[in-house]
């Protein structure tokens, strides 16, 4: 399976599991906008997992403002999941600037690699 189908394989950082309300806007598959409150299902230094009523588009830049903090940050989709038995669809982002505090969750330095 390729990188860009499968959200579990090895990272580069720490993921937690975390449900955080968000506002999502992008473009969904089939090229129009997508303007949602959305949820995400997993959270990490680098991206997270989004979980939308309709499927993103690969490749394309997603605006999201996380409704705890009104913190707004740009993501790219970097994978694109199947539609779940709830109706939602699973969709990596990868962010395109440092994410900081913008999860409200201090997660642990990456580590140094094996010597």
């Amino acid at each position: 399976m390729s990188e860009t189908t499968q959200p579990y394989g090895r990272r580069k950082h720490g993921r937690v599991l975390m449900r955080v309300p968000v506002e999502v806007r992008g473009t969904a598959r089939d090229g129009t906008v997508l303007e949602e409150s959305a949820h995400t299902g997993v959270v990490g230094p680098l991206g997270a997992m989004v979980r939308t009523s309709r499927s993103l588009r690969m490749g394309t830049e997603v605006v999201l403002t996380n409704r705890f903090s009104q913190q707004t940050a740009r993501f790219r989709v970097v994978w694109v999941g199947s539609q779940q038995t709830d109706g939602l669809w699973e969709t990596g982002i990868e962010s395109l600037a440092p994410l900081d505090d913008f999860w409200g969750v201090r997660f642990p330095p990456k580590p140094d690699p094996p010597v």
